[in-house]
């Protein structure tokens, strides 16, 4: 009889701050975290680790945005089935609109809820 499942989810945010609410705010999910500080790292370890059953990625980091991190992502072997909700401090029409196409599951602006946030990635989780 083989293990459950236990998920993975993939932090990207270059504030240590902002990790440590996800990880506390995440914690009822049972989920395994993994958390990176830029784009060129969460590429890095989705590379080397695969791909994680779900991503939260922060729009802005400093090596390279969200929407570029994950058009990266995108373009890697298992990169395009990765659910994302990406989180952002800024007005969110001109980054969805740079966004078309990546298939986002959820945008979320900062100061986000914490109850949305978890109930979005019990969904996406329960989807799997």
């Amino acid at each position: 009889m083989s293990e459950p499942h236990t998920p993975h989810i993939l932090i990207v945010d270059d504030q240590e701050l902002m990790y440590r609410v996800l990880q506390a705010t995440l914690r009822p999910l049972g989920a395994r975290l993994s958390w990176v500080k830029s784009g060129a790292e969460a590429i890095q370890h989705i590379k080397s680790i695969g791909a994680p059953d779900a991503l939260v990625l922060d729009f802005s980091m400093p090596d390279m945005d969200g929407v570029e991190t994950l058009r990266q992502i995108r373009k890697l072997d298992f990169g395009d089935s990765i659910p994302v909700v990406m989180l952002t401090a800024r007005d969110q029409t001109h980054i969805r609109t740079d966004a078309e196409g990546l298939q986002i599951h959820s945008f979320m602006t900062k100061p986000f809820s914490p109850n949305l946030l978890l109930s979005t990635l019990k969904q996406i989780l329960q989807n799997r």
